[in-house]
């Protein structure tokens, strides 16, 4: 085998492998070290344009191996065989970008002295993961390489200062490290020293932190009810099962209790059909003053000539009195692009309608448990939309989803687990509602303090924090991405570096 077939080899695997980080595997330890494996490739790659394909394959292979539930969730929808495989290939192809971005200018870095290389790598990633953050795209996880620690707690602390792109910082910074280390590079001891003392600076900060947790909670506030129905995603939408979806819920409300409830939270669509049916509006209006409980809803609605997919606060008097319409919509989930063409292949997809986002900046939800953001669905893997409404004052959130669709894959996991950097983050509570789960109760400092199972009809009754931690929030939320901006800057400079060192040599 040739060293141009090695090399591609070593990025594919070593991608497909960093997915085994993400949940359910777990295998948190392998972003570590398996991403030395594509940085001494790129070292080795005869050009810059062989740095990005080597990029893209590890970044496609990483994305496709932690996405491959897409491909099963639309088969489950009956979407045709080539164009399932299509839509899961052509997704892994797109997020691969941003690591071919990565190792189009990581190459070039190549010319630093072999001191600098660890710090430049380090910061360039940082600075591409920021820069695909503030320009759209898809935001499925597998684009942030701090998403890999989704299980240490300790690890997740520094996130209220320097957000999720410092964590993928210092990552790849100890794989550089360790890359110069194996190949004897000058300065790979200092270099090793150095990245030590900050990942030792990163712990230490994280245990301080969580050392103080307990006493900062004090005891429990506010009691809240989260509704997971388990209702089958493919039975949602047909008429024959609506006294079959409202007795799901009508069962979980039902079930004793030793405290009223202050907020009930349902899944996102959790309506049998749109909420402007007197029917589905009357029957929660019901149950809300039955409880005597506000109720944050999710449903389908008309609103003038657009539909959204929103969530509703029915009030302790069964008053619509807050509303928020979801922002990022999901494609072949909540409008159908080029449908006249796709519509015989797509299976239960075709049924879908069109709905319409959300403006940008929305009013919170005020609520018995105080104000309150909301993000639906797939919203919540938008740092930026968070860090926005954390910006303006949030200091709860409530995520409502329907992870249905992916049936009992990686999907719902990796789904519930990204709310840990939010709430990390922000230093907000996070409160999270999923038709088949996972649904849970997130604390300031990203810890679970409950969540339900996968696949299973339950009510988790839970009480709010009644001291807040982090009245002011987070240095994070207050700044921005400060931490990504200022490795764009940084790779910047290095890069020029990079230049006029070859320039020299030349």
């Amino acid at each position: 085998m040739g060293p141009e077939k090695a090399s591609a080899l070593v990025c594919l695997a070593s991608g497909a492998a960093l997915a085994l980080c993400l949940p359910r595997p777990g295998l948190t330890f392998l972003a570590w070290f398996l991403p030395a494996l594509l940085l001494d490739r790129l070292l080795r790659a005869p050009s810059a344009k062989r740095g990005a394909f080597l990029g893209w394959l590890f970044g496609a292979a990483f994305c496709g191996t932690a996405l491959h539930w897409i491909y099963l969730t639309c088969r489950y929808a009956g979407v045709f065989v080539p164009l399932a495989f299509s839509a899961w290939a052509l997704l892994a192809a797109f997020l691969g970008l941003n690591w071919a971005l990565f190792g189009l200018l990581a190459r070039p870095l190549g010319a630093l002295s072999p001191w600098m290389r660890p710090w430049a790598w380090a910061v360039l990633l940082a600075g591409v993961e920021s820069l695909s953050a503030r320009f759209g795209g898809p935001r499925l996880g597998p684009d942030v390489l701090a998403y890999t620690q989704w299980r240490h707690p300790i690890l997740l602390q520094g996130l209220a200062w320097g957000g999720p792109h410092a964590l993928s910082f210092l990552i790849l910074l100890v794989n550089g490290v360790l890359l110069g280390l194996w190949r004897r590079d000058r300065g790979a001891v200092p270099n090793a020293a150095a990245a030590a003392l900050l990942l030792g600076l990163w712990t230490a900060h994280g245990a301080s932190v969580l050392a103080g947790r307990s006493e900062a909670f004090g005891s429990a506030g506010a009691p809240i009810e989260i509704l997971q129905a388990n209702i089958d995603q493919y039975e949602k939408w047909d008429e024959r099962y609506e006294e079959k979806i409202r007795g799901a819920f009508d069962a979980l409300l039902s079930r004793p209790r030793s405290v009223k409830p202050s907020l009930v939270l349902w899944p996102e669509s959790a309506l049998p059909g749109w909420l402007d049916d007197p029917k589905n509006s009357r029957w929660v209006s019901g149950w809300a003053r039955r409880l005597g409980a506000a109720m944050l809803v999710g449903s389908v609605a008309r609103l003038g000539e657009r539909t959204h997919n929103s969530a509703v606060l029915f009030d302790e008097r069964g008053e619509p009195s807050g509303l928020y319409n979801k922002r990022r919509l999901v494609p072949f989930g909540e409008f159908v692009p080029w449908r006249e063409k796709l519509e015989p292949f797509i299976g239960i997809l075709s049924q879908m309608g069109d709905f319409h986002p959300g403006q940008e900046r929305q009013p919170f939800i005020s609520t018995p448990a105080g104000p309150l953001a909301v993000t639906i669905c797939y919203e919540q893997v938008f740092p930026r939309l968070v860090l926005g409404d954390a910006a303006r004052g949030a200091r709860m959130f409530a995520n409502l989803t329907n992870d249905g669709w992916y049936k009992d894959t990686w999907g719902p996991y990796q789904h519930f687990w990204v709310n840990v950097f939010r709430a990390a983050e922000t230093r907000s509570t996070l409160l999270r509602a999923a038709n088949t789960g996972i649904s849970g109760v997130i604390d300031p400092y990203g810890i679970v303090l409950a969540k339900t199972g996968l696949m299973r009809a339950e009510r988790l009754d839970a009480r709010l924090p009644l001291v807040d931690p982090f009245p002011g929030g987070s240095f994070y939320a207050r700044r921005g991405d400060w931490a990504g901006a200022l490795c764009l800057l940084c790779a910047a400079l290095f890069l020029l570096a990079a230049k006029d060192n070859r320039r020299k040599i030349s």
